[in-house]
């Protein structure tokens, strides 16, 4: 038997995905303090109830053997062509968001959870599955690499 298991995520999942989006808004705080704002929660019931339901959104969560959730992703379905007209017409599976709780990293999960998407990104039959990463997560950086992510773009500022 496995020791964990990815599956769409339901209402009753709210409060443990809740709490990991925290843990990665923390990790986003510490990196760059600069743009991320601490707050007492960074999802609300509403925002999470109108992803569960949009036909455009999938949201993905992890799950250990006591059925505790330790892992979820945000998908969003995204079509170039619609909104630009000098893109080719394609779509894309962006993963808007991802994270593993901070006691259940470096077992796997996050490999686990990236097969996943990877299997529903070709269920789905999009051109690609897309991410953004910050510059000074460079755990993640190497991870994604590892898994076949290659730099798309790049988006840089000039601070003041």
């Amino acid at each position: 038997m496995n020791l964990y298991s990815v599956m769409k995520a339901v209402e009753s999942d709210f409060l443990s995905f809740s709490e990991l989006k925290n843990q990665v808004q923390k990790l986003h705080i510490k990196g760059r303090p600069d743009l991320y704002e601490k707050k007492d929660s960074t999802l609300s019931r509403g925002e999470y109830q109108q992803w569960l339901e949009s036909a455009e959104t999938e949201l993905l969560v992890v799950r250990d053997r006591e059925k505790s959730v330790v892992g979820y992703v945000i998908l969003d379905f995204k079509k170039a062509g619609d909104t630009n007209p000098i893109l080719k017409n394609r779509c894309t599976l962006f993963i808007r968001s991802i994270g593993i709780s901070e006691d259940h990293q470096s077992k796997g999960i996050g490999k686990l959870l990236m097969n996943k998407i990877v299997k529903y990104g070709r269920e789905k039959s999009v051109d690609a599955i897309e991410l953004n990463v910050l510059e000074f997560n460079d755990r993640a950086i190497q991870f994604y690499e590892n898994i076949g992510f290659t730099t798309k773009s790049r988006q840089m500022e000039l601070l003041f």
